[in-house]
């Protein structure tokens, strides 16, 4: 029995002492307490669940919910607040069951993870000049809850790598077919995504867990962090980074997931989606049509003879000023050639429109250009008021941007960790012997 639940068994007792006694009792524990550093129990503190024995109070409670509270920006109504606090009772004691199996496999673990949790708090919920520990502060919340978060996240993490060894084996040949596939389809479309994937609860069922997406929507479009909740509440492996997935191509998704990504627009999240069992919320942060080759991207330099029409210029005319261009630019075998013959124009119009990407013109010289080959004059193109011939004097393509071996490895150790410790974790609530007040 930890200190806290001592204090408790106590307090429940000392109606029935002597008064001396309780004095007496009171001050040893006071002097316990202050010896081990122990956070001095008030009247109100409870012990609201046990974990295989492992006491879990209202105080602990009280500071989850409030984290959550902050960082998800929930609507603040009483079911918000209620299921909030459900979540976060549900969270410490998911936590207790991780601490405990790390701790069988290795009892440094924690010890070991303290530091990186306090520098992940610091970093994670920094602003305005202010460290993450000195923000939670001035929202009255107990920096150490949070860090015994990222504690438990690092804990499990090892446990599971630990645990199930062979399935975390072919990672890296796993990655060498995945890179090979995203580069034999560069030109595929792209899209890059975040994800939430949330979990029913004992105390939280489906039908619940879907009014909690719904809110997590609205919160977000309210103005919270997708990426901050999915810290917090996605089951997903990639929660630990903010459920990130990054550029993806959008045929390597599911159907039902290639659905709902083309019916949500870039910037926005997607409707809640039912799959085995779960809850998926999907934001959509961008696409690219034609994959990390996008044609689009690519940077050209063209030269152009205007040929300035009168404002009174009538079809007749266009055609005839059509004619003369064609004949014009029928000798011209280089830009330099289009350069002279438009500054004997005297359009006023400058002759070189260099290194543009073709993505920055509209869609009809978009698909002028993506026709045109180098040294090769263009058809007369009508505007307001003249006419134009164009000529590709180069046409660079970017170096393909293709995402990093090391991305690559993440995001397929996040796949197998999360199912992994999905399944790990159901095992271990069912083994516990877990004890609530409610």
């Amino acid at each position: 029995m930890d200190i806290i639940e001592t204090m408790i068994a106590m307090r429940r007792k000392m109606s029935l002492m002597p008064l001396a006694f309780c004095m007496m009792v009171m001050l040893t524990a006071g002097m316990f307490m202050f010896s081990t550093g122990t956070r001095p129990a008030n009247a109100a503190l409870e012990i609201i669940a046990k974990v295989n024995g492992k006491a879990i109070t209202n105080y602990e409670v009280d500071q989850r919910t409030a984290f959550l509270r902050m960082v998800t920006n929930l609507e603040d109504t009483e079911a918000n607040r209620a299921q909030i606090r459900q979540d976060a009772a549900q969270m410490l004691i998911d936590e207790a069951l991780k601490l405990e199996a790390g701790i069988s496999v290795d009892p440094t673990l924690v010890g070991r993870s303290r530091e990186t949790a306090r520098r992940l708090v610091d970093e994670n919920f920094a602003l305005n000049g202010k460290s993450g520990t000195e923000r939670l502060r001035d929202e009255g919340i107990d920096a150490r809850n949070v860090q015994a978060k990222f504690i438990t996240d690092i804990v499990w993490a090892e446990f599971i790598r630990f645990k199930f060894q062979s399935k975390f084996s072919d990672l890296e040949q796993v990655t060498d077919i995945v890179l090979d596939r995203i580069k034999a389809n560069a030109k595929q479309p792209q899209v890059k995504l975040s994800e939430i994937v949330l979990l029913p609860e004992p105390n939280r069922p489906l039908d619940r867990t879907l009014v909690l997406a719904n809110e997590i929507i609205k919160a977000v479009n309210r103005g919270a962090d997708f990426n901050a909740i999915a810290r917090q509440y996605s089951a997903a492996g990639t929660s630990g980074n903010g459920g990130a997935l990054g550029w993806i191509m959008l045929d390597q998704l599911p159907p039902e997931i290639q659905d709902l990504v083309k019916q949500t627009e870039i910037g926005t999240i997607s409707a809640p989606l039912q799959r085995d069992g779960l809850v998926i919320l999907i934001q959509n942060e961008g696409r690219r049509q034609d994959g990390v080759a996008d044609p689009s991207q690519d940077i050209v330099t063209l030269a152009r003879a205007v040929y300035p029409l009168g404002k009174d210029a009538n079809n007749a005319d266009k055609l005839e000023a059509a004619a003369k261009l064609e004949r014009d630019t029928a000798t011209a075998k280089s830009c330099d050639d289009i350069v002279v013959l438009n500054n004997s124009y005297n359009a006023g119009v400058k002759s070189l429109i260099e290194n543009v990407t073709i993505g920055s013109f509209n869609r009809p010289l978009q698909s002028l250009i993506n026709n045109l080959k180098v040294a090769v004059p263009s058809k007369p193109l009508a505007f307001n008021d003249s006419l134009s011939v164009f000529m590709l004097c180069n046409r660079q393509s970017p170096t393909i941007s293709l995402p990093s071996r090391d991305d690559i490895y993440r995001a397929e150790f996040d796949k197998v960790f999360g199912s992994l410790s999905e399944r790990y974790l159901l095992r271990l609530r069912r083994a516990a012997v877990i004890e609530t007040d409610s």
